[in-house]
Order: C-alpha cells, then structure tokens, then sequence
C-alpha cells in the first residue's frame, strides 16, 4: 500500500511538472506569435496574455487583442480570445471569442455581435503544425458597418478537412441559417420572407502552399477553387450551382461556375432594392431575361454561367468588371 502511494505521489508530480513546463513553453510560443508578425509586416497588440487550467488543460487567454495588416487595409481588435486544449492532446484545440469584436477591410469597419462563436482546430502532430480540420459554430450573429446597414443569422457552420498527404487540399463546407439582411432592404420587398432560409456552400480549394505553422510568412493563395455545390434559398426564390475556378498566370480568376435561378421573376423587385437596376428600367431587364429563360425550355429557371476570362468577370452575356484575384 506505501509503494502504491509513492507510486501515485510520484506521478502526480511527474504532471505537475509537465503541466508547468508545457504552460511556460506555450506562453513562451504565443508572447514570440506576436512578437513576430511585426516581422512579416503585420501590427500585433495585446494588454495581457495568461495560461491557466492546471492540471489538464492548457487555457490561453489573450486580453485586448489587435491584429492589423497595414498593407491590405484588414484589420481584427477582440476584448479577449481564449484557446483551450487538453493537456494529454494539444493538437487538438478550442477556440472562444468574444461576443463583441470589431472587424476594419479597405472599404469599411464591422462590429460583430454574437451569442456564441466558437472555434476548433486540429493540427497534424509534428513540427509543421499543419491544419488537418477546423471547424466554426456561431448563433445569433449580427453585423452592423459604420456605412449604416446591419445583417444577421441566426446560424453559423463553417468546417473544413484536410485532403490528401502534401496539406494544400482542404473540403469546405458552409451553411448559414436564418440570414436576415438589412432592414432597409426589407423595407423595400414586403412579399419577401424577413429571413432566408438557407445559404450552402460545398467546395474544395487547392492552395499554393500548406496551411501549417509557415502560413504567416508564406501566405498561401488560392490556386484552385473546385464547387461542388452552392445553394441559397429566399421564400420562392431558389440559387444554384457548380463549377470551377483555377488562377491564370498573372494571378486572376478564369473558369465558370454554372449558376441556376428558380423562379427568377420574383428576384426582379430585390435587384431593384439593391441597387443593381433601377424601376424605370426593370421591366426591359425582365424582357431579356425572360428571352434568355426561354431557350432552355424552362421559362422559370435562369441559367446564367458566371465566367471569369482574360481578366474580365461577365454573367452571362452581362459584364460585371475585373476579375478576382486569386494569388
């Protein structure tokens, strides 16, 4: 019984002992994390950084965090941010965000308001710390822009997974539940549903590099884009579609994704809420479209292919402007 007491007693300090050694070293990489983004051009901030959990999980709290890429304008601020992972698996993580965060791009700034975000990823053990899946769940989301419109869903689910053994392959699944756009714009469509009720998206990208502890300084692009499936429906309205899209040499979208619209007369009233035709000219856009609808032998289906060719972006026979840049 004495040597079963040692026995337990010595293992009990032999976890102890890890637990330390394993929070020092993950303060140690998150403190160095931040550090070296100013490196790769990047402004990283934090008022207090902290690991607690002893002894089976390892809780990485970081307060005030300011993440910003002066170059391209994108930018991220959170009251705090915690990641959580299990002591005996800490490849395995969980990620918890604040119900309040602030998001800035080029053209304007997010407030993000949740009821809950979380996150979870996990990583191939190794060296590389490559991302093997990860997936994000957030309920009652809502965006406000500093332009003035507001946007909401009630449900969020965002996962992907890692194919193939070299990791620049990764499956992508979105759906979004309960999307409900700015109110302005409802205002305008009073026969329309306040709420969608589905977006989906079901898709593979092909990256230029693997998503693993490099990514900060390598930045992997895009290179390919397989879509297997988007899919949005608005009361009697239905979108969808596939394709594919691949970047050209100098790094611009080219391909086409096959888009189908079901029961398109009944987008004519949104096109006109949102700014994309005016009334004046709505019933012309009707006459063309329902030409175009008739050729397939389904006049209630639209079938428009979105075509990215020589720089250029066109639905259909309709030019839209440049192409996306893909890498």
């Amino acid at each position: 019984m004495r040597a079963l007491v040692w026995v337990v007693a010595a293992a009990a300090v032999t976890w102890g002992g890890y637990w330390f050694v394993g929070a020092r070293a993950l303060e140690t990489a998150a403190q160095a994390w931040l550090r070296t983004q100013g490196e790769a051009g990047l402004v990283a901030g934090h008022s207090a950084l902290s690991v607690s959990g002893f002894p089976n999980r390892f809780d990485l709290t970081v307060t005030d965090l300011r993440l910003a890429d002066p170059a391209s304008g994108y930018g991220w601020t959170a009251p705090f941010v915690q990641i959580l992972s299990l002591s005996y698996k800490p490849w395995h993580i969980i990620a918890a965000f604040a119900s309040q965060q602030q998001v800035r791009t080029p053209w304007q700034d997010l407030a993000v308001a949740s009821d809950r975000l979380q996150g979870s990823v996990v990583i191939v053990p190794g060296t590389n710390l490559a991302l093997d899946r990860l997936t994000l769940v957030g309920d009652g989301m809502r965006v406000t822009s500093d332009l003035g419109w507001t946007a909401g869903v009630d449900t969020l689910r965002l996962a992907t997974r890692r194919v193939g053994g070299d990791g620049t392959r990764h499956e992508i699944g979105l759906e979004m539940l309960g999307l409900a756009p700015d109110p302005g714009i409802m205002a305008a469509l009073p026969d329309f549903p306040e709420t969608l009720e589905k977006l989906r998206l079901d898709a593979t990208v092909t990256l230029t590099l693997p998503l693993d502890r490099r990514a900060g300084e390598v930045r992997p692009r895009a290179s390919h884009v397989d879509v297997k499936e988007v899919r949005l429906v608005w009361g009697t309205l239905v979108l969808s579609g596939s394709g594919s899209v691949a970047a050209a040499a100098d790094g611009l979208a080219e391909g086409r994704i096959a888009l189908r619209l079901t029961n398109w007369r009944d987008a004519m009233p949104l096109a006109v809420a949102a700014g994309l035709i005016t009334a004046e000219v709505a019933p012309t856009w009707q006459n063309m479209l329902a030409l175009l609808a008739a050729q397939t032998g389904t006049p209630e289906d639209l079938d428009l292919p979105l075509i990215f060719a020589r720089g250029r972006t066109s639905l259909g026979p309709f030019p839209l402007g440049p192409a996306p840049r893909m890498n």
